[in-house]
């Protein structure tokens, strides 16, 4: 459940504590032979969802209903998000809410977004391993990461849409026939992922699974490693 949470939040440091020590149970995934698919592959889905969230508290939607302008995601915006992540990562604290981003004891929603930022810094950064790290370790993403993120996101088929380099934007393609940016731009991971393994051909395959040795075979295992390549948000 909570692996499935962060998912769904789009939350990158409770996905990473989730499936690390601390949360008791990394052992036992490692155990079963399923940390590293969830590590590897289930990472991609946490950047879709952070990419939709980020993408409905910052687009502001045209008043004209007539604009054929695309709608767009702000890969700074996404930027923004990622380091805050990783700050969070390496030991930084929310701070006490203040005045400045909290009326009536409710905190703005779009405080991830406001100055100053909201956490406070460490004297000495935790020491993060390679995969514990947002895109590696401590270290900071920057722009070129983001975009290989989105456009690998893009490639899978998690996002729908094309990257505007000069421009530093997500675009989203064919928002008015599909009912809007969110059914366009971010369609449904399990149709998707179907689909995919449909048209390879492998629909009674698991990505990745370990499997025990077959009557016929003499081998101690098959290792399944279709599509198994590292996805996005992870190291070299």
């Amino acid at each position: 459940m909570p692996v499935c949470l962060a998912i769904r939040k789009g939350s990158i440091p409770d996905f990473k504590a989730a499936l690390g020590p601390e949360s008791g149970n990394e052992r036992w995934f490692f155990s079963k032979g399923i940390l590293l698919p969830l590590l590897y592959r289930a990472e991609m889905l946490v950047w879709r969802s952070l990419a939709r969230k980020v993408f409905l508290l910052t687009y502001q939607f045209p008043t004209d209903p007539a604009s054929r302008k695309a709608p767009t995601l702000e890969l700074e915006h996404l930027l923004a998000a990622a380091r805050y992540f990783q700050k969070l990562l390496e030991g930084w604290q929310k701070p006490v809410s203040s005045g400045a981003t909290v009326q009536a004891g409710r905190t703005h929603m779009n405080t991830l977004f406001m100055a100053p930022t909201p956490i406070i810094p460490l004297d000495k950064s935790k020491k993060l391993a390679p995969h514990r790290g947002v895109v590696y370790g401590n270290q900071q993403p920057d722009i070129v990461a983001i975009e290989a993120i989105v456009a690998s996101l893009v490639q899978q088929d998690l996002l729908h849409g094309f990257i505007s380099h000069n421009q530093g934007k997500f675009a989203i393609l064919g928002s008015k026939q599909r009912g809007g940016p969110l059914k366009a731009g971010f369609p449904g991971v399990w149709e998707t992922m179907a689909k995919r393994a449909e048209e390879d051909k492998r629909v009674d395959d698991v990505p990745g699974w370990v499997r025990k040795e077959r009557a016929q075979a003499m081998l101690g295992g098959v290792v399944n490693l279709t599509g198994i390549a590292r996805p996005v948000g992870s190291g070299q």
